[in-house]
């Protein structure tokens, strides 16, 4: 029913603002751009972050600019329209994934698709709707298409409206309607950009911006579920929470530190864990702290969980950290890091406490490795590497550059399972005492041609451990992927 009202309320206001418009013509005499005029933002993952009301008087510079800022009449020129898209195409493969597990891929290639495209309604400084349809398909995936994270023939992936309030010194932006998430460094939410069909949340959220440097968000959703219908619905689970961001340009000067604090709640109808499925009512509490003061970089995080898991209480934490440093003066401006990722694991199945930690809505690969055979849940991951920029400035060539990773998993409880980037059990405790889950060995060559086009390609190895071994199928895996993206 959310959904529905959103996107009533955003599709009719914009009806109502294109009926006013007047046929093309020049506008009114505007003034000249100023030699400063603003960049163009941008792309991100939320496009609706996106500001172009900088063309209501720079002059056209990129072909899609008319697109970008079409004025809903003379007189306002705060009133206007925002179109964008993105068409994405990716080619997988993979050699025993699952590490060969009976009736899962074996040497197996296939394509997916993805289009989303988006309008973006202003009404005036303080009102706008947003939507965004998202086409999403597969092709030659054997045994088959995974329906929640390949295919989604049509539908609406965002729709909503925010109204902006003026309080005091401050503003208080209230969306409601169908949205993404995302938050911090997307360890512990994100709208999952590397699958075909994206997560979003049916909901409300309110968010205060107190100062340039200070904004408090709040939220209350639900998860939506991709499926079969015409409009995906949400499910029952409910996510809410409290994000506090605070830059801090006064620590370390220059340096673009942050610091973010947050408490979440989760009440999900069937968690899974090596205990069994039940009830789950989870409270996150934690924070994030990240600083570069070049040459260096430093990015730490941690949470503390609890809460109800049927009959049981519980106690789950986490802590990431990752810190690099760049040879800026150096051939190829290597950088080079280290990481460390902790998540607890349950000590006694048999009991009814849980101490394993649920990694709720987040980006997993960009962490664990892009084969996403790990989640943060029960692991412990060391994981060195380094990335080269092997051209940058040039035509053609916006950026390239190339990564490495090393990824070292071990079980940090030997009593629990390992679970996968989607929060299932990847494998089962058995009554193995090893700890070693295995390696990964993850190439990536990312190369941003312009402002519009992208392309990458990566190739992943996992190099089975000792619990891998001890446990079921235990080949290595290989994953293979390339991908091109046109954004506008």
């Amino acid at each position: 029913m959310t959904i529905k009202i959103a996107a009533a309320l955003a599709c009719g206001l914009a009806s109502f603002a294109v009926a006013q418009t007047q046929p093309a013509s020049e506008p009114p005499t505007a003034p000249a751009a100023p030699a400063n005029a603003a960049a163009p933002p941008a792309y991100t993952p939320l496009r609706w972050n996106e500001d172009y009301g900088y063309l209501r008087t720079a002059p056209d510079a990129d072909p899609w600019d008319p697109l970008k800022y079409i004025p809903l009449g003379d007189d306002d020129r705060d009133w206007y329209l925002s179109l964008g898209g993105q068409a994405r195409y990716r080619y997988e493969w993979f050699d025993d994934f699952n590490f060969g597990a009976p009736g899962a891929q074996d040497d197996d290639g296939y394509h997916l698709g993805r289009f989303l495209g988006h309008v973006d309604a202003h009404f005036g400084p303080n009102v706008r709707g947003f939507v965004q349809f998202i086409a999403a398909g597969v092709d030659g995936r054997e045994p088959g298409e995974r329906p929640l994270l390949d295919e989604n023939d049509f539908d609406f992936h965002q729709a909503f409206v925010d109204v902006r309030v003026p309080v005091g010194d401050a503003s208080l932006t209230l969306r409601g309607g169908r949205q993404n998430l995302l938050y911090g460094a997307q360890r512990l939410i994100s709208p999952l950009d590397w699958t075909n069909t994206r997560r979003t949340f049916d909901g409300g959220r309110a968010s205060l911006s107190l100062s340039k440097n200070h904004t408090l968000d709040a939220f209350y959703v639900n998860p939506v579920a991709v499926d079969e219908g015409p409009i995906d619905d949400a499910n029952d689970d409910d996510f809410a929470g409290v994000y506090d961001t605070l830059l801090l340009p006064d620590v370390l000067p220059g340096a673009a530190s942050r610091m973010e604090l947050y408490a979440l709640y989760l009440d999900r109808q069937a968690g899974v864990f090596a205990q069994g499925t039940g009830h789950e009512q989870r409270y996150t509490v934690g924070g994030r702290f990240y600083t570069n003061p070049k040459p260096w970089d430093l990015d730490v995080e941690a949470a503390y969980q609890f809460g109800d898991f049927e009959e049981g209480d519980i106690s789950a934490w986490m802590f990431a950290t990752e810190a690099g440093y760049t040879f800026a003066h150096q051939p190829l401006k290597p950088r080079v890091y280290v990481g460390l990722d902790i998540a607890s694991g349950d000590d006694d199945p048999a009991d009814d406490d849980l101490q394993t930690f649920n990694q709720l809505f987040p980006l997993g690969h960009a962490f664990f490795g892009y084969i996403d055979v790990l989640g943060r849940q029960n692991v412990i991951d060391v994981h060195p590497g380094v990335e080269l920029t092997l051209a940058e400035g040039r035509r053609g060539v916006k950026r390239l550059s190339l990564r490495t990773d090393y990824h070292l998993f071990w079980r940090y409880s030997d009593d629990d399972a390992i679970y996968n980037v989607g929060s299932a059990i990847q494998r089962g405790d058995a009554g193995s005492g090893a700890s070693f889950i295995g390696s990964e060995l993850d190439l990536l060559l990312n190369w941003q041609i312009d402002r519009h086009t992208a392309a990458y390609l990566g190739y992943s190895h996992f190099f089975a451990g000792d619990f891998i071994n001890e446990t079921g199928p235990h080949e290595d895996i290989d994953f293979l992927y390339a991908a091109v993206s046109y954004t506008f």
